[in-house]
């Protein structure tokens, strides 16, 4: 028997269809496919990695939820516990037993009792110590000041410290009103004058322990304003003081030396050049009596009476 021959091969010349031969065309991978191709791949990577940064992301913000509820759920806690603690050192704690006076002499302690507003059995806290403090410098003209303390667990501490008149003014009845260096009436028919006299002023209230009136309010400010640079100074000398109006305001040196200040201006500096000046004064002629002219500057005017 003859051999089968085997066919042969056929080779594809150029007019050869692929698709006779059962194979399909090849594909063509130009390279910006292939960069494509890659960047895919490093995208479906890049996702795949967010989905687990998400995932520990989210596991992180559980934490720090569960966190911060704790923390408020503990802070809740907390703050109704000082809550409670509050109302019952303001209810059933704290209740005041004692109240005690010291540095008094002109009244006596149960006449600042009886005046003060804060008694027994009134909470530490609650009570209102500043219109206590007020009412006792109000109802008693000679209480200056008035401090009133806090003691734990239950004592109320009235500390006060009294006034003394620093200045006087003449009624026409021959009486005084006299006057701490505030302006504070302590007495209004006193039988005697203290401290510094207030000449020619036209008062239109003085009720004892509240600020005396003047007719003439820019000379009630004057007056308040010598006043306090006398009282700030400590100036002994000073025998009176008085204000015609805002630009003619006096004080009298040793009962016989006026001092003529002008405006209220720079008062300090010139009541001490008129101190400076009775001192040379006082070494030639000790009973010199007249006014001394002052208006801050070098030059200062002495005329003689």
């Amino acid at each position: 028997m003859k051999k089968k021959e085997k066919p042969k091969k056929r080779i594809p010349d150029n007019n050869t269809n692929l698709v006779d031969l059962g194979l399909e065309p090849p594909k063509v991978y130009r390279d910006s496919q292939k960069k494509i191709v890659s960047s895919d791949t490093r995208q479906r990577k890049k996702k795949q990695l967010s989905r687990n940064e998400k995932r520990q992301k989210d596991t992180k913000r559980r934490k720090k939820r569960n966190k911060l509820r704790k923390f408020f759920i503990w802070l809740s806690v907390a703050i109704v516990i000082a809550a409670v603690g509050v109302v019952l050192s303001l209810t059933a704690f704290f209740g005041i037993e004692n109240i005690t006076v010291s540095g008094n002499s002109r009244y006596t302690e149960e006449e600042i009792l009886n005046q003060c507003i804060i008694n027994t059995g009134e909470n530490l806290f609650l009570a209102d110590t500043k219109s206590a403090s007020e009412m006792l410098e109000l109802n008693l003209p000679y209480i200056y000041t008035a401090e009133i303390k806090r003691k734990l667990p239950s004592t109320i501490e009235l500390v006060i410290t009294e006034a003394e008149p620093s200045y006087y003014i003449e009624n026409k009845d021959k009486t005084f009103i006299l006057l701490d260096d505030n302006f504070k009436v302590l007495e209004t028919g006193a039988e005697k004058g203290s401290g510094i006299a207030v000449k020619k002023a036209k008062v239109t209230a003085a009720s004892a322990g509240r600020q005396i009136e003047f007719e003439n309010q820019d000379t009630g400010e004057c007056l308040k304003k010598i006043s306090q640079a006398v009282r700030d100074n400590y100036i002994d000398e000073i025998t009176a003081i008085y204000s015609n109006n805002i630009s003619d305001n006096y004080v009298v040196y040793d009962n016989r030396i006026e001092f003529k200040l002008g405006t209220c201006d720079d008062l300090e500096h010139k009541i001490y050049q008129g101190l400076a000046s009775c001192k040379q004064l006082n070494e030639s002629n000790p009973n010199a009596k007249g006014v001394m002219t002052i208006n801050g500057g070098k030059q200062i005017y002495f005329t003689e009476k």
